[in-house]
């Protein structure tokens, strides 16, 4: 599917699940009674060839197909209060900057995220858990994005979802 769309792929059999995929999926399917392909990601990628390769995987979901996308949209574990109680101004701007720019569909905005976003660069030192997302993106309908969840653990990791 993604060869066919001039996205480079391989298969690699040895490569076991990575815990961002096999932790949401527990949740959502404790008995693990679902078929699972995971796909890994280029953190060198710019932000709009994630989006692109969304783009190439879109018709999956007129297969019935889900595509989860899982990361934090704050993820910098240097910063982690084991004992906060609520977070962190930082990263809620950054994640509030996020949120509105992706319920507006402001692809374009999203993909200089790093530049123009508050605290990105302190938000997401590694590009990693946000591309999900982008991915994601890609692959949703044309329906406007929803925001379904967002909660914080440790003041400073940031768990949003949205349905695209």
């Amino acid at each position: 599917m993604l060869s066919n769309k001039g996205i480079e792929s391989k298969l690699d059999e040895y490569r076991g699940m990575d815990h961002g995929a096999w932790d949401v999926l527990y949740l959502m399917y404790p008995k693990s009674d679902i078929p699972v392909v995971q796909v890994s990601i280029n953190p060198e990628l710019a932000m709009e060839k994630q989006y692109e390769i969304g783009r190439a995987i879109r018709d999956l979901g007129k297969e019935d197909i889900l595509v989860i996308g899982s990361g934090s949209t704050v993820h910098n574990l240097a910063t982690v209060d084991w004992n906060a109680d609520k977070a962190e101004e930082w990263a809620v701007e950054f994640d509030n900057w996020l949120i509105e720019k992706v319920e507006n569909n402001d692809i374009d905005g999203l993909f200089t995220y790093r530049e123009k976003a508050p605290h990105a660069k302190h938000a997401i030192p590694r590009e990693e858990h946000i591309v999900p997302m982008f991915i994601a993106m890609g692959s949703g309908s044309n329906a406007k994005p929803k925001l379904l969840h967002q909660s914080y653990a440790y003041g400073t990791l940031s768990y949003i979802c949205f349905e695209f």
